[in-house]
């Protein structure tokens, strides 16, 4: 009888803690985001730049480091259904800034977290060497407060691990296929307000220039 009180007594505390943490950090409206600041033509041709350089890849051709821009980024952002409206990025310096507006359904659906939403803002540095993509949180908000530092040292050790040969049994294929171009990525890094990604030359190939927008006119 003391167990099963005991283990009522656990789990009403934790059902309350839960309960003040949602209170804490999210909010039962979302929060307008900023919008893409291009148009629709220059969205179309940054999707169209990324994809020729992911079948290029994928197909094993020579084909130089990619760079993108905050916009560019948040250019590919609109094609995802999942993050449309939901996730705005920045790149300043060496630092990506990500503006979120996020169900809770989409990261655990049930009832607590149903007409809830994670109203925040994180800067982050990310980069992918050696197969592994590592993830620093610089700093993270919610509601305009900073999250518990369990969650942040959680988030701030989110690095992946890429073996070469194995993928996990729950992978869907597109998690596959999105693990396979990363294996042919030599590095992803972020500096002077840009996202670079490196792909790994075929053997015996030049690596061939940056691609990246249109330079501008010459200035005398």
């Amino acid at each position: 009888v003391l167990l099963m009180q005991g283990l009522a007594l656990a789990a009403l505390v934790s059902y309350r803690t839960i309960v003040r943490y949602r209170d804490m950090y999210t909010s039962d409206a979302p929060v307008e985001l900023p919008r893409l600041a291009t148009s629709e033509q220059e969205r179309a041709r940054a999707v169209a730049r990324v994809e020729a350089f992911r079948k290029a890849v994928e197909a094993g051709e020579a084909v130089g480091p990619l760079s993108l821009s905050g916009d560019d980024l948040n250019a590919l952002i609109q094609e995802s259904p999942r993050l449309k409206d939901h996730v705005f990025l920045s790149i300043v310096g060496d630092q990506v800034k990500a503006r979120v507006s996020i169900p809770l359904t989409e990261l655990q659906d049930f009832s607590l977290t149903r007409g809830r939403y994670l109203n925040g803002e994180a800067e982050v540095k990310v980069a992918l060497r050696d197969g592994r993509v590592k993830l620093e949180v610089v700093s993270m908000l919610a509601e305009g407060k900073e999250l518990p530092p369990m969650v942040r040292d959680i988030l701030a050790r989110s690095d992946i691990v890429l073996d070469d040969d194995e993928d996990d049994e729950d992978d869907t294929d597109d998690d596959r296929r999105f693990k396979g171009f990363l294996r042919r990525i030599a590095s992803l890094e972020v500096k002077d307000g840009a996202m670079v990604v490196t792909p790994r030359p075929p053997s015996g190939a030049a690596p061939p220039p940056v691609s990246g927008p249109p330079p501008g006119p010459a200035t005398p």
